[in-house]
């Protein structure tokens, strides 16, 4: 016979009155299809109580014994509380081998005839790759001669988990390794970590104008900020704020001074897994979009006293006053200057863009920061975002694509050449070669028709005059039969784009302790300079800033790195 652990929670038992007529129903479980080894994660139970005046409801879990809990909490309609623990449930139940039986309960009281709808969060971290499956068990307790009774209500009656096959609560979770998409994440893990956008005339957000701001996300917190222009004043007007409620749903909020709005609540996101967010302003219609994972959960309308409203800050994990932070884990974070639909919202999701897409005000992939600064791409001259208390760049998790197109160019005296291939043509409705300067937005220098020809495989190439004055990029954009899009990286051409930089060898070569990097820049520029070792892994960034014209040295230390 197999040993097994049983965990109990419950509350101060000897303190509450305790209504008889109280019955506790699972209604949903919001579980996550996939967890992470070693991160946690949550799962929400959604159930109903019907009584008077309340009572005390329980939840009793079997887990495999490579899953550890961390804590449970509920929230009521008027209430959050943590739960405690109580032995003498969890010794009813007999757990199934290799599994782990957990207890929870608490008192809900609310009014004098209630049907209140409650939400237990329980908190876990899986050590072990595999399928973890996880059971349910809704009761209540009662008060008798002194004494409190338990009973299971639904399922009524089980008391070995060997016995529970009911898939309504029963449910299964994948546990797998951290799958790295070779990106990084911003990491806001500690108290008063935070970052701001920069001051401009779009990251006011003013509601006379679209504009859309979307990101992945990973946290399991609660009652928290994402975007918000909101100070805790809340006579105080304010454009927007994403928000994680106390359910754990993505929730938005504004105000115009007199009233405040929020949404209905959207979908359950505090799980511990990755989510894309996005909230897309439509001025014309004075409504915000709230889309959660490529689709829309909810529209919030607002009268028309908002449309003068303008934000004072924009803030990423905090409000404007600074009093409320989240943990938890950026990626891909972009500010569009449009109202985006939900089929643009769809398809870019999970697409690494290049930061040149039509209507892309910023974007912050998050792949480098120094000095309180996290860099970003954008279609004006330089911008970034303010870090506070030294959040963390990370090796990012977010299930993002690397899917650009293979674009190939090069100078032949004062020619351009470009050339790409393409294998099937079935969804593309044709082709646009765009170009711009150094200092210009991107335009469309030549659309080309797919040959559709029976041949799958198609080489298509195209040429340019190149004055030889300026430095000119090129890109390709394929617009599918959708209307999707999908964009090359960008080249550039030009004598001055090699004679902007250049790099030489590090001296000594090879060294123990340390040696000398030497490199010129022929103008004003950005410059990062950057050591990774044979895998691919960064090291250390030795510079990321703008630099003026001239010849420069750095020193890298190696001597606490490995040889």
């Amino acid at each position: 016979m197999s040993t097994y652990r049983i965990l109990v929670i419950s509350s101060l038992l000897g303190t509450i009155f305790l209504f008889q007529a109280c019955l506790s129903l699972i209604d949903d479980i919001l579980i996550p299809s996939q967890v992470v080894i070693d991160r946690e994660f949550v799962v929400a139970v959604d159930g109903s109580v019907i009584g008077h005046g309340g009572g005390m409801v329980g939840l009793v879990v079997q887990i495999p014994e490579s899953v550890d809990f961390i804590a449970a909490s509920y929230v009521g309609p008027s209430v959050r509380r943590i739960l405690r623990r109580n032995a003498n449930i969890a010794a009813r139940y007999r757990a199934e081998q290799g599994h782990v039986v957990i207890a929870v309960a608490d008192s809900i009281v609310t009014t004098r005839d209630t049907h209140g709808d409650v939400r237990v969060l329980l908190r876990f971290v899986a050590r072990e790759a595999g399928s973890a499956t996880f059971k349910f068990i809704a009761g209540t307790v009662q008060q008798g001669e002194k004494k409190l009774h338990w009973q299971s209500t639904d399922p009524v009656g089980i008391r070995d988990f060997a016995d529970l096959d009911d898939e309504r609560v029963v449910r299964q979770v994948h546990v797998r390794h951290p799958e790295r998409n070779g990106t990084a994440a911003i990491e806001l893990a500690s108290h008063r970590q935070y970052l701001l956008f920069p001051d401009s005339g779009l990251s006011r957000l003013p509601l006379t104008r679209d504009f859309t701001i979307e990101t992945w996300c990973l946290t399991t917190s609660v009652d928290v900020p994402l975007f918000s222009t909101r100070t805790d004043d809340f006579n105080t007007a304010f454009p927007m704020e994403l928000r994680v409620n106390a359910r754990g749903e993505a929730e938005l909020r504004c105000a115009d001074g007199r009233h405040s709005y929020a949404s209905a609540g959207g979908h359950f996101i505090a799980d511990g897994g990755w989510h894309h967010l996005a909230v897309a302003w439509c001025a014309d219609s004075s409504r915000f979009l709230l889309y959660v994972d490529g689709n829309v959960r909810d529209t919030l309308i607002v009268p028309s006293t908002m449309r003068s409203v303008t934000g004072r800050e924009l803030l990423l994990g905090s409000n404007v006053s600074r009093t409320q932070f989240a943990r938890a884990n950026f990626d891909e974070l972009r500010l569009w200057e449009t109202c985006r639909n939900e089929q643009e919202i769809a398809y870019y999701r999970d697409l690494a863009l290049s930061g040149y897409e039509t209507g892309l005000y910023a974007l912050f992939s998050f792949d480098n920061g120094t000095e309180g600064r996290i860099y970003g791409q954008s279609q004006m001259d330089s911008i970034w975002l303010a870090a506070y208390n030294r959040p963390r760049l990370i090796v990012s998790t977010a299930p993002l694509r690397i899917e650009l197109l293979s674009f190939n160019t090069m100078l032949d005296e004062d020619t351009v050449r470009m050339s790409w291939e393409t294998f099937d043509e079935t969804k593309i409705r044709g082709y646009d070669v765009e170009k711009r300067t150094e200092s210009g937005r991107y335009s469309v220098f030549e659309h080309v028709e797919p040959m559709r020809t029976p041949e799958r495989h198609q080489i298509y190439t195209l040429t340019d005059r190149w004055s030889g004055r300026q430095i000119v990029y090129y890109r390709l954009r394929r617009i599918n039969t959708d209307g999707t899009v999908l964009f090359s990286a960008e080249v550039p051409i030009g004598s001055e784009v090699i004679l902007n930089f250049v790099l030489e060898d590090n001296n000594p070569n090879p060294f123990t302790e340390t040696t000398e990097i030497h490199y010129t820049v022929s103008k004003r520029t950005r410059v990062d300079l950057t050591v990774y070792d044979i895998m691919g892994n960064e090291v250390v960034a030795l510079v990321a800033e703008r630099q003026e014209p001239g010849s420069y040295a750095v020193t890298f230390d190696g001597r606490e790195l490995q040889g």
